[in-house]
């Protein structure tokens, strides 16, 4: 768990940097259309991980109730 939430910070700061180049104008044609791309897979990602830890938090609550009662 921890390589993943360490995975999911490191693509959140590569996004951070990525959009702060092509914000500034540092990046041409090209490379702006891809790092938009590369945004949108890494905001993917992420937001397919937060789901994955959601179902594994509800089934860990859900386990723990059904052995507690």
């Amino acid at each position: 768990m921890k390589v993943v939430l360490i995975l999911a910070t490191l693509f959140v700061f590569v996004s951070m940097l990525l959009n702060a180049a092509r914000r500034k104008g540092k990046l041409n044609e090209d490379a702006n259309r891809a790092v938009a791309g590369l945004a949108s897979s890494m905001r993917i990602f992420v937001y397919g991980l937060l789901f994955f830890v959601g179902i594994v938090c509800v089934a860990v609550a859900w386990q723990s109730l059904k052995s507690g009662a």
